[in-house]
């Protein structure tokens, strides 16, 4: 047997204040004797030694209560053999995960979560003795997986010690499953020791674990303690997304920003919205009311006066967990889009021009100039049109074009250029299909499908064809949808153009169904293809309110650069850089949300050679050369939004399998193969459960139960005791009733004996009662 704590075995002496107190009240009285003693009967006597012999067993039970509560405070356990009395003899490697993720700043009772995970990691540490060996492992997510302090377990536990207290909470993910695994192979890698002990000291969030396709067996001698440092009553208010109604904005066009900012708590949440854009703030909106578990999403408005690269954020205040209380972003306003329409149908007559509506809505803007250059061109005239600065061509119900025209519209397209076209009445359904679609044309041709018919009439004085469905997730519809940027309901048709529209994602569809609006890739490039008219040959659409929004969202959208959504990531990612960003340069570099600098590397891997791997901060990144810092490249990283979701691994677990522990749990989900696994609700008994785990079987609820049972007899027997005591005494019968009624004569000898005996009683009672 061991002790935790052998410090509380000084309280064994405290089973002598009992023995102490007893042999003090105790004194020795002068002997009187009495006549009358003689009458005392030998009945009384043994009831005198009985109660001797009671005071003796409470005066034990008195001892006994001390010396148990000692025993249970020195915390006992059944020792193996061969092991020392203060768990030495036995040589350890232990391996820290420490979580050190967004999510641990929660803030509780003045500390976060971190700073409790680093107070269990000392505990763990304290127990470790010269000779043993230890590592950490941080569980914040990155593309380049756990960060390792040490490649290998080391002695040098001052070094460990100081690594545990210099961690700091990143605004990253958690990836508790990597970390884990990347842990266990460190115990197993480490000096040959007895025990290969892994600690997991995190709040346990359900979003930090993956189940790992290509998860190793597991070791059966690794001993795994779960570590649960979790607040009390988790709450929450965190903005984990920003949607956009358009994907790019554009120089004097009002563009919308909604933040999706959600309570996780039970209470009802209320705080302020902000808007900042370039350090400035210039929008804020009141969220009333807030339920727990529900979303807010409220919509700012904002009109950039420059193009250029502009940044900003939105935040809320949330005292609880601040990692997630601001989602930034980073935008390249256009201030100068050229497009080039190809127009099919000219006309002298205004209105009736085929792409009259078209120019007239892009060239609106509040300030005067529109931001949207459109040029206008005849098919003939498309092959010898310059598209260096073109973003955008726009087929308006042309008829055909040249072979030579179609070769360099699919190279156009292909190289990242984006292809609008309507559909019309002027359409060559035999030239569209035969050579913008068919596999012998590049990428399978620039149409999704090929053309079937005209649906509907297109002589008819007003249309049956209305807007049925839209795709309000994408941005170019987004606005739409809570009705912002105009209602589509009012919009008919007479008639549409039927197409396949393979697997190309369909945007938009009429009410019965037809393909309306549709988008495909097409090299670095997109291609959308709505089936109706740009005038108002066939709809009604252009002179309809929402007609100008869709125009300039559709626009703006394709005009976008090659891979231009992906200037947004997650903290922790690893942002590619273009080989072609590279070229002419010795070296590219990244200044950081803080202010500090850092290196684009090489990768190793020869799709993607380059990269920046360094985002574990939150905030705005500008990417540029040493010799032109102005010139930069703007890039967004943000915490991923599972790590504002406070579920826990425990609670899932739990609910998973009622009549199942956790451990089992774990056993069964997380660590399939290992059988050694602890779960610690509470991190100051991690020091406790790796000993129970490592040694044995803990004595002291034993030690407690039976104080208890000690505590609970022993004013039961004293007032039983003091009862018999004060009890009226029973009358004295005869104990041979007299039948006759005279007295019994018995001779002289016979008296003489009897009162010897009572004087040699009476002598007994005089000592029995002399020490009182």
């Amino acid at each position: 047997m061991t002790f935790l704590n052998p410090i509380f075995l000084v309280g064994l002496l405290s089973a002598a204040i009992p023995l102490i107190i007893h042999l003090s009240r105790s004194r020795r009285t002068k002997k009187i004797r009495f006549s009358t003693t003689r009458f005392l009967t030998a009945q009384f006597l043994r009831s005198y030694r009985m109660s001797r012999l009671k005071e003796l067993w409470l005066l034990a039970a008195r001892m006994a209560l001390c010396a148990l509560f000692a025993m249970a405070l020195a915390q006992p356990l059944i020792q193996p053999s061969g092991q020392s009395f203060l768990l030495g003899g036995q040589s350890r490697t232990v391996v820290l995960v420490v979580d050190n993720s967004a999510s641990m700043g929660y803030v509780e009772d003045n500390e976060t979560l971190l700073e409790r995970a680093q107070q269990a990691a000392a505990d763990v540490l304290d127990g470790l003795q010269e000779g043993d060996h230890a590592a950490i492992v941080f569980a914040g997510r990155r593309d380049a997986g756990p960060e390792v302090v040490f490649d290998e377990p080391t002695p040098e536990l001052g070094d460990v010690r100081q690594a545990v207290d210099m961690a700091k909470v990143e605004t990253l993910g958690t990836d508790l499953s990597r970390a884990v695994v990347r842990a266990e192979e460190l115990a197993q890698s480490g000096a040959s020791t007895s025990s290969r002990e892994v600690y997991v000291l995190s709040d346990l969030q359900d979003s930090g674990w993956e189940l790992l396709e290509d998860e190793t067996e597991g070791s059966a001698d690794v001993n795994f303690f779960f570590v649960s440092i979790r607040p009390k009553e988790p709450r929450n208010l965190a903005v984990t997304a920003v949607q956009y109604a358009a994907s790019r904005p554009m120089v004097g066009v009002p563009f919308s920003i909604k933040p999706h900012i959600r309570n996780q708590s039970d209470a009802v949440a209320e705080d302020d919205a902000e808007l900042f854009i370039d350090d400035k703030k210039v929008g804020q909106q009141q969220i009333d009311s807030l339920a727990g578990g529900r979303w807010a999403t409220p919509t700012f408005y904002h009109t950039f006066d420059e193009g250029g690269w502009h940044s900003g954020y939105v935040q809320v205040a949330d005292e609880s967990l601040d990692t997630d209380n601001r989602r930034y972003f980073a935008f390249e306003v256009l201030d100068s889009v050229k497009v080039l329409a190809v127009n099919g149908a000219p006309s002298s007559v205004h209105r009736l021009d085929e792409v009259f509506f078209l120019k007239t809505a892009l060239g609106a803007s509040a300030s005067g100039n529109s931001p949207i250059d459109v040029t206008t061109v005849l098919p003939r005239s498309f092959t010898g049109s310059d598209l260096t600065d073109v973003r955008v061509v726009i087929l308006a119900n042309v008829e055909s074009l040249s072979s030579q025209a179609v070769e360099k519209l699919e190279t156009f397209v292909d190289q990242g250029g984006s292809l609008l076209v309507f559909l019309g009445d002027k359409i060559n359904s035999s030239f569209y299909n035969q050579t913008l679609t068919g596999t012998n044309r590049m990428h399978g041709g620039l149409l999704p499908g090929r053309l079937t018919n005209i649906a509907g009439d297109p002589s008819a004085e007003t249309g049956d064809l209305r807007i049925a469905d839209t795709d309000d997730s994408h941005v170019v519809l987004a606005a739409f949808d809570d009705g912002t940027a105009g209602n589509l309901s009012s919009v008919t048709m007479k008639a549409v153009w039927e197409f396949e529209p393979g697997d190309s994602a369909v945007l938009m569809r009429t009410n019965t169904g037809s393909p309306l609006l549709c988008e495909r890739s097409f090299g670095e490039g997109h291609v959308m293809v709505f089936a109706s008219t740009c005038d108002r040959d066939w709809t009604n659409f252009p002179v309809r309110p929402a007609y100008l929004p869709w125009v300039y969202r559709l626009v703006g959208y394709l005009s976008q650069e090659p891979m231009g959504r992906q200037n947004f990531y997650n903290t922790g990612d690893s942002v590619p850089v273009p080989v072609s960003a590279t070229e002419g340069m010795s070296q590219l570099l990244v200044k950081k949300p803080d202010g500090s600098i850092g290196n684009v590397g090489t990768t190793g891997d020869s799709s993607a050679p380059f990269a920046f791997d360094d985002t574990r901060q939150a905030g705005v990144y500008s990417m540029y050369a040493p010799n032109s810092p102005d010139d930069a490249q703007i890039f967004v990283a943000n915490l991923e939004s599972y790590e504002s979701d406070l579920t826990y691994l425990d609670e899932v677990l739990a609910a998973s399998d009622e009549n199942a522990s956790v451990e089992q749990g774990i056993q069964d989900v997380l660590l399939p193969g290992r059988a050694l696994v602890s779960y610690v609700d509470n991190p100051a008994r991690v020091g406790e459960a790796s000993v129970l785990a490592r040694r044995g079987i803990r004595l002291w609820d034993v030690f407690l139960f039976l104080a208890l049972a000690v505590a609970l007899f022993e004013p039961w027997f004293a007032n039983r005791i003091s009862l018999r005591r004060l009890a009226k005494p029973n009358e004295v019968r005869p104990s041979q009733p007299l039948s006759t009624g005279r007295l019994r004569v018995v001779s002289s000898g016979t008296a003489r004996s009897e009162s010897q005996h009572e004087d040699r009683e009476n002598s007994e009672v005089e000592e029995e009662i002399g020490v009182s």
